[in-house]
């Protein structure tokens, strides 16, 4: 009976430590987080869908600047003034507009993507793991909203010395998963503030789609 009580008791030891540890490393990276100023990110995204055996891969840059962001991902350059998303379509020279409180409810604000932690998540510990070489923590979260959202879990990879993001992978609840590979990180960026809005003059016969209500 000792033995098995000290075996419950160290396990919920062990529980309650990992929950300190991923709540103080992601306590550090916030704190880090309000130094940075704008950003800019540059990353590989991979999009495997497990049900239809599909992959795709894309390169992208994103800056961010608070609650605004752009994000140039080839087939579509996305941009937010924090109440307005622009969506541009260079294939077929469409721009859809909405609202960007509804979408962020709906999927991953991508001004968030070095913050996310922050809002409406519980955390994981899940330990150390090898990472293209490199040692890094992997802490895993899930939305609290659970069945509101597309995803399920993220898992983010950190490197614990630098407090940077190194990988996150959004894993959706349609067989759907995400990976982000962070491959260079700008904080305190020059970015101008044309940046975060959509100027039709700079796409001679952009079609505006407005979908907000």
């Amino acid at each position: 009976m000792k033995s098995i009580v000290a075996v419950t008791l160290t396990a919920c030891y062990a529980t309650l430590g990992w929950a300190q540890d991923a709540n103080a490393l992601l306590g550090k990276l916030s704190e880090q987080a309000k130094s940075y100023g704008s950003i800019e990110a540059t990353y590989t995204s991979i999009m495997v869908d497990k049900m239809s055996d599909f992959e795709a891969t894309q390169a992208g840059t994103i800056y961010v600047d608070g609650n605004k962001y752009s994000l140039d991902i080839g087939d579509y350059l996305i941009i937010s003034d924090g109440k307005t998303i622009w969506t541009y379509e260079p294939a077929v020279n469409d721009c859809y507009v909405d609202d960007a409180e509804m979408m962020s409810e709906e999927g991953m604000d991508p001004s968030k993507l070095f913050t996310i932690w922050e809002d409406d998540f519980k955390n994981e510990w899940k330990g150390t793991v090898d990472l293209n070489g490199e040692s890094v923590v992997q802490i895993n979260l899930y939305p609290l909203a659970g069945d509101e959202k597309p995803f399920h879990t993220i898992q983010l990879f950190i490197n614990e010395k630098d407090l940077e993001l190194r990988r996150a992978v959004v894993k959706g609840r349609e067989g759907t998963d995400v990976t982000y590979d962070v491959n260079s990180f700008k904080p305190q960026a020059e970015v101008p503030a044309s940046t975060f809005t959509f100027d039709p003059g700079k796409f001679p016969g952009v079609n505006m789609v407005d979908n907000r209500i």
